[in-house]
């Protein structure tokens, strides 16, 4: 990325009204203005802060591609019609195509570019310490760092190594400063202690969030320090350093930091009311948002649902959705599995002599809950602790407190080492999760999205994407 163009940092209009969501969210771009006078005050550093958070949503980004459909596809997660070019060269991990080469550039200087951003507002809270409280300047700085971390190493999980076989190799640059010039890559192993560097200190200057007094609603005295699950809150970092050292194989920390978040996951974080996830209720709460450590809020997440998955009004070329008999298989034809029942629709639509399973996550109607896109859930900390616990009694109990809150049956000790595999497919549809799990566990064969009984087959080299074309002479 030439680091050339990200002098000027997004800024957003924002406006701060009070109703029963994040209302900061509701933005309008402004014109570029100096960065002496965007961090002149303690309001120019909520804008900037806010407007990184807006970016996420970009559909290179999060409002897509890193959850609902590029990752997602790379997972076999979708029946992608041949005749859909572009994203059925995705499912044969084909990256040469000008149409991949295009998401995968677009995906990596988005990703840099907010990074960029990111580094300016952490550089000008030292420059500009003066303009910020001391509780303000620790939630900025904190969520900068998280921010930072959290962007690479979701680019790492895409264009690094498969860190369990390669930690050594060479991945990708790792920017701590706002800078022109490009930056030497890194090796894995060094990559991803940065990653946990930034996690740590975000950790320690989160110390006193709202969240830990108020709960997720945060101080609703001040919009800035309201609606902390919308913000990389100092819950949502230390889910991440749990998920950071768990992709690492450091299972002790990744035990450690789970353990953290599950202490006070029924205090802030409950798991959903099956009464409040039935399509048949008025409004369902469909991405169980109780659970939701850390979510962003997209306005325009109706249009996700929309042009990807509204099985009525889309035809099979433009349509992600699995093959009702593939969906059955992954759910074991547990039919009262709350994520079936909330995620997909009750009947199924055919296309070309073939019956598929719409998928229902992203639709919804006007309302807080048809505008949050998960980015981390408190069941990700049952699964790692479930996988990461030495002992396998010890780890089913968490794995089966999951089950049991998904409507599911608690299962013997004996069986949890190969269903965590499938609880991984059922708990993170649509979530952009999948892919990374695969290339952790390095997988050669992953569920098929073609055949309910069928395999396909994963080359390790398929898990790592190819560093854009104009990066190559950076690396």
């Amino acid at each position: 990325m030439d680091m050339r163009k990200c002098i000027y940092i997004i800024l957003t209009v924002l406006a701060f009204t009070l109703y029963g969501c994040s209302d900061w969210l509701d933005v309008k771009p402004s014109d570029r203005v100096s960065e002496e006078n965007a961090f002149s005050t303690l309001s120019g550093f909520k804008k900037a802060l806010n407007g990184v958070y807006v970016e996420l949503n970009q559909n290179e980004l999060y409002g897509r591609s890193l959850t609902c459909e590029f990752v997602e596809i790379l997972a076999q997660r979708y029946a992608i019609d041949q005749e859909a070019s572009g994203n059925y060269l995705l499912t044969q991990y084909n990256y040469i195509g000008s149409d991949a080469k295009g998401r995968i550039s677009s995906i990596w200087s988005k990703a840099y570019n907010l990074i960029a951003n990111t580094n300016l507002i952490l550089k000008n809270c030292e420059e500009n310490r003066s303009v910020l409280p001391d509780d303000h300047y620790c939630l900025v700085k904190g969520e900068g760092l998280a921010l930072r971390a959290m962007l690479h190493f979701d680019l790492f999980r895409l264009f690094g190594p498969v860190y369990g076989k390669d930690s050594a190799l060479t991945s990708i640059p790792y920017y701590k400063e706002f800078v022109l010039e490009v930056k030497p890559s890194l090796v894995g192993n060094e990559f991803i202690q940065e990653v946990i560097n930034d996690l740590l200190q975000a950790e320690e200057l989160l110390q006193h969030d709202p969240i830990i007094e108020y709960g997720p609603q945060g101080d609703r005295l001040d919009n800035f320090k309201s609606d902390r699950n919308l913000r990389l809150n100092y819950y949502a970092v230390q889910a991440l350093l749990a998920r950071v050292y768990m992709y690492r194989g450091d299972k002790v920390k990744a035990l450690e930091y789970a353990k953290k978040v599950i202490t006070i996951q029924k205090k802030w974080f409950p798991w959903v009311d099956p009464m409040t996830i039935a399509a048949s209720s008025e409004n369902p709460d469909r991405m169980f948002s109780s659970e939701l450590l850390f979510a962003l809020q997209n306005l325009n997440r109706s249009s996700i649902f929309t042009s990807l998955f509204d099985g009525d009004n889309l035809k099979l070329t433009a349509l992600l959705v699995p093959r009702e008999d593939v969906a059955n298989e992954v759910f074991e034809n547990e039919k009262q599995d709350y994520r079936l029942i909330s995620g997909f629709a009750s009947s199924s639509v055919e296309l070309g002599g073939v019956n598929y399973k719409v998928f229902n996550k992203y639709h919804g109607k006007d309302s807080l809950l048809s505008q949050v896109i998960p980015m981390i859930r408190v069941s990700e900390m049952y699964m790692i602790a479930a996988e990461a616990e030495p002992k396998v009694a010890d780890g089913v109990v968490y794995f089966n407190e999951l089950r049991n809150n998904r409507g599911l049956e608690s299962i013997p000790d004996r069986w949890m080492s190969f269903m965590l595999d499938e609880e991984w497919c059922r708990e993170f549809y649509g979530e952009g999760q999948l892919f990374f799990f695969y290339k952790r566990k390095m997988k050669t064969s992953v569920q098929s999205a073609y055949d309910r009984y069928g395999m396909t087959s994963v080359n390790l080299k398929n898990y790592v994407l190819p560093i854009p074309d104009g990066e190559l002479q950076y690396n």
